[in-house]
């Protein structure tokens, strides 16, 4: 939204990071800012216009918008409108919002209110034509109104909504970049050709949906597409002709085997983030999947039917996270330890009794997750050749009879669990070593 008003958003806020002023959550792809910091713009708001709030840039106040709302006294001015949708909310005024740019509704908080006691069927009327971000929670109607042009939405984000179709007859949009409508319990289908410059889709579980028409080239510009738990899908196919994808979600969709078509398509040389998570069906990892040469992030846990994973896995040169949690892994391939860039492991509840020798040569792991490996007998003598481990969990690993000395070397361990591991008589002496050692549960 930012770089549609030709701002450098990237830069800018790399800036804001680096200058502890925000922080990013990866993980969750979510930027936090510290409360004084967003108190001090609300303030710098306030400040040019402190007893008109019809004349502030953005209204997040919900007695003020009930207010300006109520009394049809919306303006050009307003910019921004963070709000509750409630039962005295009267929303036709936004139609004087000319200059509207972001609309953030947000799930109602007052409990034991019907949704016929919302007054929100004249809504869809007045969305303003100058829209450019619109985040909706739980939109009650089935598509946008005619009237509704959007030729300036960027960001369209709709979880939990009774979307059946975004428009009655169909409307190509070419600014939208950012569509979110995860959760829409009545999307049957959408017709991706209606938004042919999409960057980032998110559909998960969309339970009902039966079918995405992709037309040729249509999706050159996706980066990210979750499809988690959209079960009904008839066909994924269309995954193979998209050059440009990063992050793929396919978890929970019933897929009967390991998706060839990942490996083969277009996005070969782009895929960096990979969920194929509880598909239980799915037996093995080909060995293709060492074509995957960009790839950091790799997850099969809970397809319980999966038994090994192919020495081809020390291709992947870039792997930072690999999840083969609750999978019928009983056996890590030896090459496991060239994942030279590897970060994170985990390997709760599978069936390995040994770790490969070759794990010790993992110079920047810093997780390692074994919960739950009841067959787990020891671990790797040379453990201590992990550098950089912080996280070492070890609970319920009821074979597991002595842990090495070696372990004491981990001079950054911060967290070591090591909880209901019966058959476990002795610790290391030297454990007291453990200088960065914050978490130690036995």
């Amino acid at each position: 939204m930012l770089e549609s008003r030709g701002f450098k958003a990237r830069n800018g806020l790399r800036v804001l990071h680096q200058k502890c002023l925000i922080t990013v959550d990866k993980e969750w792809n979510l930027i936090h800012m510290h409360d004084h910091i967003e108190e001090m713009g609300k303030n710098i708001v306030r400040r040019e216009h402190r007893n008109n709030s019809t004349k502030h840039s953005r209204l997040w106040v919900q007695e003020e918008i009930e207010y300006v709302l109520a009394n049809d006294l919306g303006t050009e001015a307003t910019r921004c409108i963070e709000l509750e949708i409630t039962p005295e909310i009267v929303l036709e005024s936004l139609r004087n919002m000319k200059k509207l740019e972001c609309l953030i509704v947000h799930k109602r908080k007052v409990k034991n209110i019907s949704d016929d006691c919302v007054k929100i069927n004249e809504a869809r009327e007045y969305f303003p034509n100058s829209l450019r971000y619109l985040h909706w929670y739980g939109y009650h109607h089935q598509c946008f109104p005619k009237t509704f042009e959007a030729n300036n939405l960027v960001a369209l984000e709709m979880p939990f909504s009774k979307i059946k179709q975004l428009w009655e007859g169909g409307k190509i949009m070419k600014r939208p970049k950012f569509v979110n409508l995860s959760y829409a319990e009545e999307l049957r289908s959408l017709d991706l050709g209606l938004t042919p410059n999409l960057e980032r889709l998110n559909l998960r579980s969309c339970e009902k949906l039966l079918a995405l028409y992709v037309h040729g080239g249509c999706l050159k510009t996706l980066v990210y597409l979750n499809l988690n738990s959209c079960k009904g899908l008839k066909s994924i196919f269309f995954i193979e002709q998209m050059e440009s994808l990063e992050v793929l979600h396919l978890c929970d969709i019933d897929l009967k085997e390991f998706p060839d078509y990942i490996i083969t398509g277009h996005s070969s040389n782009s895929l960096l983030e990979l969920n194929l998570s509880y598909n239980e069906d799915i037996k093995e990892v080909p060995s293709s999947i060492g074509n995957l040469h960009k790839l950091v992030s790799l997850h099969t846990a809970w397809c319980s039917k999966l038994k090994s994973v192919p020495g081809s896995i020390y291709s992947l040169q870039h792997l930072r996270t690999l999840d083969l949690s609750y999978t019928g892994i009983g056996e890590l391939p030896e090459e496991l330890g060239q994942l030279e860039c590897l970060e994170n492991l985990y390997l709760s509840s599978t069936k390995v009794k040994h770790l490969p020798g070759s794990i010790c040569m993992l110079k920047h792991l810093k997780t390692l997750y074994l919960w739950g490996c009841k067959y787990l007998e020891k671990l790797p003598e040379d453990v201590g050749q992990l550098e950089s481990l912080e996280k070492l969990v070890v609970t319920d690993c009821y074979e597991l009879r002595e842990i090495p000395h070696s372990i004491c070397k981990l001079k950054g361990l911060k967290k070591l669990d090591l909880r209901r591991c019966s058959r476990l008589e002795k610790l290391p002496e030297e454990l007291g070593n453990l200088k960065c050692l914050q978490f130690l549960h036995v």
